[in-house]
């Protein structure tokens, strides 16, 4: 094989390993929203979050947020709360800062 088929093989071989990875946000990414999420919560936000969460979370917002995931595929009627698909021109939300 000459040296640009090779690099072509490495790169499709590259794509496929990594594909799955670079289009999921899989716990980490979840946990980390979460978190930043959190943060920003005003204080009753903040109080209203504490009170809806289980005991188990211990008050961390991020460790429940992978619970989509968790049950998606055990309980297949909860795939349509993991996400929202909300056309551009339907989204009147306004940041206030």
């Amino acid at each position: 094989m000459d040296g640009y088929r090779v690099e072509c093989v490495i790169a499709v071989v590259s794509v496929l390993i990594f594909s799955p990875v670079a289009h999921s946000w899989g716990v980490d990414g979840h946990l980390t929203v979460c978190r930043i999420a959190q943060s920003r919560l005003s204080k009753a936000a903040a109080d209203a979050v504490m009170k809806l969460l289980p005991e188990s979370a211990e008050g961390d917002l991020g460790s429940e947020c992978s619970w989509a995931d968790r049950v998606k595929f055990r309980y297949h009627w909860s795939s349509a709360l993991h996400y929202i698909d909300t056309p551009d021109d339907l989204c009147t939300f306004q940041y206030n800062s």
